[in-house]
Protein backbone atom coordinates (compact mmCIF):
# COMPACT_ATOMS: atom_id res chain seq x y z
CA UNK A 1 0.00 0.00 0.00
CA UNK A 2 2.76 2.73 0.65
CA UNK A 3 3.78 2.30 -3.26
CA UNK A 4 0.31 2.86 -4.09
CA UNK A 5 0.28 5.43 -1.39
CA UNK A 6 3.54 7.20 -3.32
CA UNK A 7 2.43 6.99 -6.62
CA UNK A 8 -0.58 8.97 -5.88
CA UNK A 9 1.53 11.62 -3.96
CA UNK A 10 3.68 11.68 -7.18
CA UNK A 11 0.50 12.64 -9.14
CA UNK A 12 -0.49 15.22 -6.73
CA UNK A 13 2.92 17.21 -7.04
CA UNK A 14 1.89 16.65 -10.74
CA UNK A 15 -1.11 18.35 -10.27
CA UNK A 16 0.53 20.85 -8.66
CA UNK A 17 2.84 21.88 -11.38
CA UNK A 18 -0.15 22.02 -14.09
CA UNK A 19 -2.15 23.88 -12.61
CA UNK A 20 0.33 26.38 -12.35
CA UNK A 21 1.13 25.94 -16.07
CA UNK A 22 -2.40 25.79 -16.97
CA UNK A 23 -2.82 29.34 -15.88
CA UNK A 24 -0.35 30.51 -17.25
CA UNK A 25 -1.63 28.61 -20.61
CA UNK A 26 -4.71 30.30 -19.92
CA UNK A 27 -3.69 33.97 -18.76
CA UNK A 28 -1.74 34.73 -22.59
CA UNK A 29 -4.73 35.22 -24.88
CA UNK A 30 -5.79 37.84 -21.83
CA UNK A 31 -2.34 39.31 -21.23
CA UNK A 32 -2.62 39.71 -25.42
CA UNK A 33 -5.87 41.10 -25.50
CA UNK A 34 -4.96 44.05 -22.31
CA UNK A 35 -1.86 44.63 -24.99
CA UNK A 36 -4.58 44.61 -27.83
CA UNK A 37 -7.08 46.82 -25.91
CA UNK A 38 -4.43 49.03 -25.14
CA UNK A 39 -3.57 49.61 -28.95
CA UNK A 40 -7.12 50.02 -29.98
CA UNK A 41 -7.41 53.21 -27.19
CA UNK A 42 -4.17 54.91 -28.62
CA UNK A 43 -5.56 54.35 -32.47
CA UNK A 44 -9.30 55.98 -31.20
CA UNK A 45 -7.32 58.99 -29.27
CA UNK A 46 -5.30 59.31 -32.50
CA UNK A 47 -8.33 59.07 -34.72
CA UNK A 48 -10.30 61.80 -32.21
CA UNK A 49 -7.32 63.91 -32.41
CA UNK A 50 -6.88 64.12 -36.21
CA UNK A 51 -10.87 64.16 -36.65
CA UNK A 52 -10.59 67.43 -34.14
CA UNK A 53 -8.10 68.97 -36.30
CA UNK A 54 -9.53 68.45 -39.67
CA UNK A 55 -12.95 69.88 -37.94
CA UNK A 56 -10.89 73.47 -36.77
CA UNK A 57 -9.48 73.32 -40.78
CA UNK A 58 -13.14 72.95 -42.40
CA UNK A 59 -14.57 75.56 -40.00
CA UNK A 60 -11.94 77.78 -40.59
CA UNK A 61 -12.06 77.73 -44.46
CA UNK A 62 -16.04 77.84 -44.25
CA UNK A 63 -15.13 81.01 -42.28
CA UNK A 64 -12.56 82.76 -44.71
CA UNK A 65 -15.28 81.78 -47.96
CA UNK A 66 -17.87 83.46 -45.67
CA UNK A 67 -15.18 86.77 -45.10
CA UNK A 68 -14.11 86.50 -49.20
CA UNK A 69 -17.90 87.19 -49.88
CA UNK A 70 -18.59 89.98 -47.34
CA UNK A 71 -15.64 91.39 -48.96
CA UNK A 72 -16.85 91.53 -52.25
CA UNK A 73 -20.62 92.61 -50.53
CA UNK A 74 -18.84 95.60 -48.94
CA UNK A 75 -16.97 96.52 -52.14
CA UNK A 76 -20.37 96.56 -54.29
CA UNK A 77 -21.86 98.28 -51.08
CA UNK A 78 -19.12 101.23 -51.22
CA UNK A 79 -19.40 101.88 -54.83
CA UNK A 80 -23.13 101.89 -54.00
CA UNK A 81 -22.36 104.82 -51.53
CA UNK A 82 -20.16 106.48 -53.71
CA UNK A 83 -22.25 106.84 -56.48
CA UNK A 84 -25.96 107.14 -54.59
CA UNK A 85 -27.59 110.36 -54.89
CA UNK A 86 -30.22 109.80 -52.37
CA UNK A 87 -28.52 110.94 -48.51
CA UNK A 88 -30.74 108.10 -47.40
CA UNK A 89 -29.64 105.43 -49.73
CA UNK A 90 -25.76 106.07 -48.83
CA UNK A 91 -26.30 105.85 -45.46
CA UNK A 92 -27.70 102.16 -45.52
CA UNK A 93 -24.96 101.41 -47.57
CA UNK A 94 -22.38 102.21 -45.47
CA UNK A 95 -24.19 100.69 -42.39
CA UNK A 96 -24.66 97.56 -43.98
CA UNK A 97 -21.28 98.14 -44.80
CA UNK A 98 -19.73 98.74 -41.39
CA UNK A 99 -22.09 95.44 -40.21
CA UNK A 100 -19.97 93.35 -42.96
CA UNK A 101 -16.64 94.65 -41.71
CA UNK A 102 -17.44 93.83 -37.99
CA UNK A 103 -18.53 90.46 -38.94
CA UNK A 104 -15.85 89.77 -40.75
CA UNK A 105 -13.64 91.07 -37.84
CA UNK A 106 -14.94 88.58 -35.38
CA UNK A 107 -15.42 86.05 -38.49
CA UNK A 108 -11.17 86.48 -39.15
CA UNK A 109 -10.74 86.14 -35.29
CA UNK A 110 -12.17 82.51 -35.02
CA UNK A 111 -10.37 81.67 -38.07
CA UNK A 112 -7.47 82.25 -36.41
CA UNK A 113 -8.07 80.78 -33.23
CA UNK A 114 -9.17 77.63 -35.12
CA UNK A 115 -6.12 77.38 -37.24
CA UNK A 116 -3.95 77.46 -33.59
CA UNK A 117 -6.40 74.83 -32.28
CA UNK A 118 -5.61 72.52 -35.44
CA UNK A 119 -1.43 72.87 -34.73
CA UNK A 120 -2.19 72.15 -31.28
CA UNK A 121 -4.35 69.37 -32.36
CA UNK A 122 -1.46 68.17 -35.19
CA UNK A 123 1.44 68.47 -32.47
CA UNK A 124 -0.81 66.07 -30.01
CA UNK A 125 -1.62 63.95 -33.12
CA UNK A 126 2.28 63.60 -33.68
CA UNK A 127 3.54 63.08 -29.98
CA UNK A 128 0.63 60.00 -29.85
CA UNK A 129 2.31 58.58 -33.23
CA UNK A 130 5.35 57.54 -31.43
CA UNK A 131 3.12 55.70 -28.65
CA UNK A 132 1.03 54.29 -31.47
CA UNK A 133 4.32 52.91 -33.03
CA UNK A 134 5.84 51.87 -29.89
CA UNK A 135 2.69 49.84 -29.11
CA UNK A 136 2.64 48.42 -32.26
CA UNK A 137 6.18 46.68 -31.88
CA UNK A 138 5.38 45.77 -28.50
CA UNK A 139 2.03 43.76 -29.78
CA UNK A 140 4.11 42.29 -32.53
CA UNK A 141 6.82 41.06 -29.88
CA UNK A 142 4.47 39.89 -27.76
CA UNK A 143 2.42 38.34 -30.12
CA UNK A 144 5.51 36.35 -31.49
CA UNK A 145 6.41 35.89 -28.02
CA UNK A 146 2.74 34.39 -26.79
CA UNK A 147 3.14 31.97 -29.93
CA UNK A 148 6.36 30.71 -28.47
CA UNK A 149 5.14 30.34 -24.95
CA UNK A 150 1.61 28.93 -25.43
CA UNK A 151 3.53 26.16 -27.86
CA UNK A 152 6.26 25.64 -25.11
CA UNK A 153 3.69 25.62 -22.45
CA UNK A 154 1.87 23.32 -24.07
CA UNK A 155 4.64 20.71 -24.21
CA UNK A 156 5.40 20.89 -20.75
CA UNK A 157 1.50 19.98 -19.72
CA UNK A 158 1.06 17.13 -22.58
CA UNK A 159 4.19 15.70 -20.79
CA UNK A 160 3.09 15.83 -16.99
CA UNK A 161 -0.39 14.86 -17.60
CA UNK A 162 1.23 11.36 -19.39
CA UNK A 163 3.69 11.85 -16.12
CA UNK A 164 0.78 11.92 -13.70
CA UNK A 165 -1.09 8.99 -16.17
CA UNK A 166 2.11 6.79 -15.34
CA UNK A 167 1.61 7.29 -11.82
CA UNK A 168 -2.26 7.08 -11.48
CA UNK A 169 -2.06 3.74 -13.79
CA UNK A 170 0.42 2.23 -11.01
CA UNK A 171 -2.96 1.91 -8.63
CA UNK A 172 -5.95 0.04 -9.32
CA UNK A 173 -9.01 1.75 -10.60
CA UNK A 174 -11.15 1.76 -7.60
CA UNK A 175 -8.52 4.14 -5.85
CA UNK A 176 -7.68 6.04 -8.91
CA UNK A 177 -11.72 7.21 -8.67
CA UNK A 178 -11.35 7.90 -4.99
CA UNK A 179 -8.33 9.61 -5.68
CA UNK A 180 -9.78 11.47 -8.70
CA UNK A 181 -12.79 12.80 -7.01
CA UNK A 182 -10.79 14.11 -4.09
CA UNK A 183 -8.47 16.33 -6.47
CA UNK A 184 -11.26 17.87 -8.08
CA UNK A 185 -12.67 18.45 -5.03
CA UNK A 186 -9.65 19.67 -3.19
CA UNK A 187 -7.04 20.18 -5.79
CA UNK A 188 -3.59 19.62 -4.88
CA UNK A 189 -4.08 18.47 -1.35
CA UNK A 190 -6.30 15.16 -2.20
CA UNK A 191 -3.48 13.41 0.08
CA UNK A 192 -2.13 14.86 3.10
CA UNK A 193 0.24 14.13 5.88
CA UNK A 194 -1.20 13.03 8.94
CA UNK A 195 0.56 15.92 11.30
CA UNK A 196 0.96 14.59 14.94
CA UNK A 197 -2.57 13.66 15.62
CA UNK A 198 -4.12 15.50 13.06
CA UNK A 199 -5.24 15.70 9.17
CA UNK A 200 -3.04 17.49 7.56
CA UNK A 201 -5.75 19.06 5.36
CA UNK A 202 -8.66 20.18 7.29
CA UNK A 203 -7.36 19.72 11.05
CA UNK A 204 -9.36 17.10 12.62
CA UNK A 205 -8.44 15.01 15.31
CA UNK A 206 -8.03 11.83 14.38
CA UNK A 207 -8.61 8.90 16.94
CA UNK A 208 -5.88 6.47 17.99
CA UNK A 209 -6.97 3.46 16.18
CA UNK A 210 -7.54 5.49 13.18
CA UNK A 211 -3.72 7.17 13.39
CA UNK A 212 -2.12 3.49 14.20
CA UNK A 213 -3.74 2.75 10.22
CA UNK A 214 -2.44 5.36 9.20
CA UNK A 215 1.06 4.53 10.03
CA UNK A 216 0.53 1.07 9.45
CA UNK A 217 -0.40 1.96 5.78
CA UNK A 218 -1.96 -1.39 5.22
CA UNK A 219 -5.36 0.43 3.34
CA UNK A 220 -6.35 3.62 2.25
CA UNK A 221 -7.29 5.46 5.08
CA UNK A 222 -9.31 8.63 4.30
CA UNK A 223 -9.75 11.30 7.16
CA UNK A 224 -13.37 10.94 8.96
CA UNK A 225 -14.18 14.60 8.27
CA UNK A 226 -12.81 16.10 5.03
CA UNK A 227 -12.44 12.40 3.18
CA UNK A 228 -8.72 13.39 2.22
CA UNK A 229 -5.74 10.62 1.70
CA UNK A 230 -3.75 10.15 4.93
CA UNK A 231 -0.01 8.93 4.88
CA UNK A 232 2.58 9.15 7.49
CA UNK A 233 4.43 12.58 8.10
CA UNK A 234 7.51 10.07 7.01
CA UNK A 235 6.20 8.89 3.40
CA UNK A 236 5.01 12.66 2.26
CA UNK A 237 8.64 13.67 3.07
CA UNK A 238 10.32 11.10 1.07
CA UNK A 239 7.99 10.87 -1.80
CA UNK A 240 6.53 14.90 -2.18
CA UNK A 241 9.95 16.62 -0.88
CA UNK A 242 13.11 14.31 -1.60
CA UNK A 243 16.36 15.54 -0.90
Amino acid sequence: MQEVLAHLIRAQQVDKRLVVLERRLASLPTELGERESTLAALEAEAEELEAERKACLSRSSTLENEVQARDERISKLEKQAVEARDPSAVQVAQHEAAKHREENSVAQEEALELLERAEQYQAKREAMQERLDAAREDLVAMQKNVAVDEADLEAEVAALRKERAAEVEQVNSQVQDVFQVLSTKHPGKAVVPLKGDSCGGCGTRLVPNDRVRVQAAKSLIRCPSCARILVTQDLWSSVSEPV
